[in-house]
This record gives C-alpha cells, structure tokens and sequence, in this order.
C-alpha cells in the first residue's frame, strides 16, 4: 500500500484525495470493476422532505439537492497481513463524523465497508453509490427465499414508482459474463438506475421524533465483482458469510470435521433448524434461491432414524421413511420443510 493506493490478490484499488475509489481494476478478469471516469463508494447526501410521513417515506425529488462527503481527515493502515488489510478513512461533513475501514481479503473477491458513524443531520438521506462497468437492463434484488429482478431504467411510470427498492441482503447488476453485487448486513433500501447501485444508509426525520436517528450507528456494506451473473459469482454465499460471521472463542475445539447438516447441492440453502413442536423430531427448513430444480440430499454426521415431510404446521405430508439422509426433488425457488429424527 502507498498513500492512495493498495495491491490485493484480487484487486489494484486506488482513491482520491476525498477517500473515493477512483479504481478498482478486477486482476483475474483483466477489466475494470468502476465505470470510466467515474468515482466509487461515494457517500452522497441528500435534503429529505418528503410531503408526507417524515420518518417513513422517501419522495423522488429527493435528488435535486445533493452534497458530496469530501472532508477527509485521516487515511491510516490499521492491519496488513496474508488474511486481510484494512484501511481506514475518517470523514467529517458538518458536525457528522464518519470513520469507515475498508477491509479486503486474501481468500474472498468480497470488499468490505465497516463503518461507524456519528450522524447528526436533520432532514437529510445518505447514501452510498458504486457506478459499475456493467451493461444491462435489469438488476435483482434479494427477497426473504427467493429473489426479485426490475428493470434499472425509467421507461415508464410504473419503473419510475419503484426508485428505491427493497433488497434483504444483496442487489446485483449483471451482463453476460460479468457482474458487480451490492452487499448489506442491515440497510435494505436501494436505488439502482443504469450502471449505478446506490444503498441507502441514514434518514434524518424530524417528525414524530426531532431526535430520531441521531448518535452512533454501526453497520457493512459491500460490493462483490464477480464473473457470470450473481449465481456463478456467489453472491448468495457471501452475502450469508457477511450478515452471518464466523465467531472465534478461546478453548479447544475436540472435532472440526463432523456436520450437524450438509446438503448435495450449492443452489439451496437451510433457512431454520429447531426441536418439533410435539415431539423430539427435529425440523429442518431450506429453500432453493437459483430457480433451478433437481433431486437434493441431505444428510448428518449423526445417525438419522426416520424422517418425513412437513407443512409449515409440522403436519406430516407423507409417510415416514428410514435411511441415513433424506432425498428429495425440489422445483425452482420452493421451500421444504422436514421432521427428521435422529437415533
């Protein structure tokens, strides 16, 4: 790393003397991440006025006044190592102060923005954008089980309508070979239009509370380039790893190679495991999120007895079978629960 500069596995990524990403040139696919001339993981700040609903709604003509976070105070390196390094920028803008680390890694494509901000605006909306190098006419959002693509452009009304979107814990916006994700642990609003994901951080409503939202907020956002669309590139995945970390606690660990539950096929995911409401089975729901059917195993490192089908009422939908793992077909975006009990 150098003052405005950092070479990773993954990335060259240079920024500005505002803390902006001016670069982030993709190393394995040879092409650049951000869209020509343009500046990335800039943090915009909007007046918010909506006509009704202060703290709830957010109208279009928010983006007529709009400033820029550009007062930089410090850049500093805070770790450098074969996992990871994190750089770490400090911002003021009024009398907000906004401390964000951006971590990369030498195992993951995944760019991390862990940020802590001391928000003291009224009536204002920040906002973090990402203009990509990405061609398309579509993006898609992440729903609860499943997935949800709308257009990126205002051809008529009804797109117009949806300029912010909801997405749980990624958007996407993809070409034909090539895409860039858009990660969150905690902020669900987006607005993607053409090549430009932007996330929605801060609200400063004055009504009913005057003092809503002011003081210190934690939370990540991320971006993910990828080759393919989001199914190849993982996006699915490292949205789980991000919203969902791994925790290191002192002691010794006595097995590391046994798995409570393992499932054949990458394009499902277990959504809840839990004791049954009537007896000691336990029930294991999952859903498909790539829209692609199939037959599915799943299996344990402990002995199963018996298992069947369940509705979300843990009513039995079929007769109990016995087997060490449970195989089953699976359509597109379905979920599936089971009773499973183990000996």
């Amino acid at each position: 790393m150098n003052q405005n500069s950092l070479t990773t596995p993954f990335y060259e990524i240079a920024w500005n003397h505002a803390g902006q990403l001016t670069q982030i040139y993709d190393v394995s696919e040879k092409r650049e991440v951000l869209a020509e001339g343009s500046r990335a993981n800039v943090l915009q700040i909007f007046e918010d006025k909506p006509l009704a609903h202060d703290a709830w709604d957010i109208d279009l003509f928010y983006q007529e006044k709009m400033q820029e976070v550009t007062e930089l105070i410090s850049i500093e390196l805070i770790e450098c190592g074969s996992i990871r390094t994190i750089v770490q920028f400090n911002w003021s803008f009024n009398q907000t102060k906004i401390k964000q680390q951006m971590i990369v890694y030498g195992h993951s494509k995944r760019i991390d923005f862990k940020t802590h901000i001391d928000w003291q605006e009224r009536r204002k909306l920040l906002k973090a954008a990402f203009p990509v190098d990405v061609r398309t006419t579509d993006a898609t959002y992440d729903i609860q089980y499943g997935n949800v693509m709308r257009p990126n452009h205002w051809n008529t009304s009804w797109d117009m309508a949806r300029f912010e979107s909801v997405g749980h814990q990624w958007a996407d916006l993809s070409e034909t070979g090539y895409g860039v994700s858009l990660l969150n642990d905690c902020k669900y609003g987006y607005d993607i239009k053409g090549n430009v994901l932007r996330l929605s951080l801060l609200k400063g409503a004055m009504y009913p509370d005057p003092t809503a939202d002011c003081g210190d907020h934690e939370f990540t956002y991320s971006i993910l380039p990828h080759k393919g669309d989001w199914r190849e590139g993982g996006t699915v995945r490292e949205a789980w790893f991000l919203n969902n970390p791994l925790l290191v606690h002192k002691g010794q660990l006595s097995d590391c190679s046994q798995s409570f539950l393992s499932l054949s096929s990458q394009n499902l995911h277990i959504d809840a495991i839990k004791k049954a409401e009537e007896n000691d089975m336990v029930i294991v729901r999952l859903h498909e999120f790539e829209g692609r059917r199939g037959e599915v195993t799943l299996s344990s490192d402990w002995k199963i007895e018996e298992w069947h089908e369940v509705n979300l009422l843990e009513e039995p939908l079929s007769e109990a079978k016995r087997g060490s793992s449970v195989t089953f077909k699976i359509k597109p975006y379905e979920i599936k629960t089971f009773a499973i009990r183990f000996t």
